[in-house]
């Protein structure tokens, strides 16, 4: 293998991308729509919900809809004074001598009519505390999706059934809330010997260290591989038609042509994900976290980047190498479509137990490795050095096999224009001398 070559397309894949337009545009675009998409949302938070929601309540036990106008005017009195927010405004129903029946019918037009938003059924038994009360009421609406409501009704009518259960029993409700306060838990991690011998106290667990870098790092290499690498199969494709693939075979081999491709890859692609992770690190520093982006998370970050360019992008390139046109290409993504799936699935259940039989399989499995394994490194507890050494071996294995199968592939699928290819088609082109 001439690795001048190789450096050679490399440099040329590298610098085409780069000093397109398409590159550039692309790379500030997505600062632009996460920006946007904060500022909009912040926006949002401020555009609160300022309509009255009126309410029917149909009290049966006689004694919860006084408290409930009481629990409200608070309500509406610190949402005034505070952020804002809609206002509640229960009003009673006297059900007098009709059935059930019809007052939920006369109640469901009313709804209907707009002349209310909702309204809450509430049984005789509600308050019994012999264990013979419903445990339940109703609320009704034709708003399913606007949860505020039913649930500030469901917390109030709680408290209040609560206080006067305790009233009735004799029970002082403020002790009873002293007694069953709740204990929480301080999760902290172990206390260790720093290198003088000294104990180190335990710190707490803080919660973006723990888990949100170690997922944000993944998805940042899975955005920056998934943006980068299918545009080899573009490209491929596209000088695959204009037969400038045959004159540049004529002076390397094919493996050389693809590597020196896939390396070029890998650099725009670190150009991509540097931008955003210093993004991130600018970001960290101005909250107070800029300890968290070590010289060795970069490294393995880098590391894994590339390692995942090889394979995605070897995918990418075959595709484009066996297709005529990029309706056919789009048939032969499934596969890796599917793969894709696999980190984004399983990540959830690997960062909770990171060290089970199914998150070291998973993370040792190659295309999702890069994903997976860089996860883990960063968790608690991190995978010991046995299966990180493992995984970049199986993983640099498998993307030197795929970019030599991808070889043969383009090699083959250049003289077949006009013409797709199917799976057993590539096999063919894979095994042939």
């Amino acid at each position: 293998m001439n690795l001048s070559k190789v450096g050679l397309v490399a440099s040329s894949e590298f610098q085409l991308a780069v000093r397109t337009k398409a590159f550039v545009i692309g790379l500030l675009l997505m600062p632009v729509l996460m920006g946007g998409i904060m500022f909009l949302q912040r926006r949002a938070m401020d555009q609160v919900d300022t309509e009255a929601r009126v309410f029917a309540v149909v009290d049966r036990s006689g004694k919860l809809f006084a408290p409930l106008e009481r629990a409200a005017a608070e309500y509406n009195a610190a949402a005034a004074s505070g952020k804002g927010g809609p206002s509640f405004v229960p009003v009673t129903v006297d059900a007098g001598s009709r059935s059930a029946e019809q007052i939920r019918v006369e109640l469901s037009g009313r709804v209907m009519s707009r002349e209310l938003f909702a309204f809450v059924e509430i049984g005789e038994s509600i308050l019994a505390s012999d264990g013979s009360a419903e445990g339940s009421f109703g609320y009704y609406s034709n708003h399913p999706t606007y949860t505020l409501l039913p649930r500030w009704i469901e917390g109030a009518v709680t408290r209040i059934v609560q206080a006067e259960r305790f009233r009735m029993a004799g029970v002082d409700p403020v002790v009873v809330s002293k007694l069953v306060r709740p204990v929480k838990a301080v999760e902290r991690g172990l206390f260790v010997r720093d290198e003088t011998g000294k104990l180190k106290q335990a710190d707490t667990v803080d919660a973006i260290r723990t888990l949100a870098v170690p997922a944000g790092l993944m998805f940042l290499l899975l955005v920056s591989v998934m943006t980068a690498t299918p545009q080899l199969m573009t490209t491929v494709l596209e000088e695959k038609m204009s037969r400038i693939s045959e004159v540049m075979l004529g002076s390397l081999s094919p493996f050389e042509f693809m590597l020196g491709k896939l390396v070029g890859a890998s650099g725009v692609t670190l150009v991509f994900a540097g931008t955003y992770l210093g993004g991130a690190m600018a970001v960290a520093v101005t909250q107070g976290f800029g300890d968290i982006i070590t010289a060795r998370l970069v490294i393995w970050f880098v590391v894994f980047l590339c390692l995942a360019v090889l394979l995605f992008g070897s995918f990418y390139g075959a595709i484009g190498a066996a297709c005529s046109d990029l309706k056919d290409a789009q048939s032969l993504m499934t596969p890796v479509v599917i793969i894709i799936i696999i980190p984004i699935a399983t990540w959830m259940t690997v960062a909770r137990a990171p060290d089970s039989l199914f998150a070291v399989a998973v993370s040792l499995f190659p295309p999702a490795t890069p994903f997976l394994m860089l996860l883990r490194l960063f968790l608690h507890p991190a995978p010991p050095a046995w299966q990180v050494g493992l995984s970049l071996v199986l993983t640099s294995a498998t993307a030197l096999g795929f970019v030599w199968a991808a070889g043969k592939i383009f090699r083959t699928g250049l003289l077949m224009q006009g013409k797709g290819a199917s799976f057993r088609d590539l096999a063919k082109w894979i095994r042939a001398r």
